[in-house]
């Protein structure tokens, strides 16, 4: 009897603990209705972790699209008002932020694009920052983060970046060669004035050397997407004499690895 007690007592504890796990594990699931028109937007959201980790759908009829993201908040109500204003309509253009909730990655905070046709909804890509940071006038901006972390010499700060224009033609975002120039002119223009003015020496040390290699490869770099060969020419010509041998490598690689007026899509695996 005192076995068959036990043995009914361990059954009831089982039965109790799995019963308040799945119980829990539906408390911390919530779906929610970010926009109904004109795209219906809904979004699942778990609260079990630090940050709601949340999966956004973009509805299509029977097609669905998905948008990860994650968000803080001390209530449900809280984390529901932060998505639904994260949803952003510019007609015909849908606007959905996408979070890592951590990190210093330049994608941690992006915006992913959806344009709305007469039969479908299209998934234009995913750009770097937020709504009123990444749709203007118009145009569509990003940032170049293809060689993040990826120049030798230079830490993920000093790494080469610049704001990219990108219009939609055909439902693509394509480069506005011209627009881009013209936004990162004056960025341009600083570095090359720092550039002249800057002799190395043998002597410096990595943050020194980091501080002027970085000037050379940022204007390098978006000389050569913008296609502008004679002022990537000229700033060739210039550090050719400065550089050692490290440094001068480290920028060759980096060039090989820049294609001129390549959509970031092509270099953004993720989708």
């Amino acid at each position: 009897m005192l076995k068959l007690s036990l043995w009914r007592t361990c059954m009831f504890i089982a039965t109790y603990v799995a019963v308040t796990a799945v119980e829990l594990n539906a408390a911390n699931a919530t779906s929610l209705t970010l926009l109904s028109d004109p795209i219906e937007v809904t979004a699942d959201v778990d609260t079990s972790g630090n940050y709601a980790s949340v999966q956004i759908s973009v509805h299509n009829g029977p097609i669905t699209q998905l948008v990860s993201t994650n968000v803080q908040g001390n209530s449900l109500a809280t984390i529901e008002r932060t998505l639904k204003r994260q949803v952003t309509w510019h007609d015909p253009y849908l606007l959905v932020h996408s979070s890592c909730g951590s990190g210093n990655a330049w994608r941690c905070e992006s915006e992913t694009v959806f344009k709305k046709t007469d039969s479908v909804v299209i998934r234009l890509g995913d750009l770097i920052g937020t709504a009123t940071e990444v749709y203007k006038n118009g145009h569509f901006y990003d940032v170049y983060d293809k060689l993040e972390q990826q120049v030798d010499g230079l830490s993920q700060a000093a790494s080469p970046n610049f704001k990219i224009v990108l219009n939609d033609i055909n439902s693509n975002l394509t480069v506005n060669a011209a627009a881009t120039w013209t936004v990162n002119a004056a960025a341009w223009t600083q570095r090359s004035t720092d550039i002249t003015a800057t002799h190395p020496e043998q002597s410096w040390n990595e943050t020194e050397w980091e501080h002027y290699f970085s000037a050379v490869v940022n204007n390098a770099v978006l000389a050569r997407y913008c296609q502008h060969s004679d002022e990537l020419q000229q700033l060739l010509q210039t550090v050719e004499p400065e550089l050692d041998t490290y440094h001068r490598r480290a920028l060759a690689d980096a060039l090989s690895k820049v294609v001129p007026l390549e959509r970031p899509k092509a270099w953004r695996k993720t989708y």
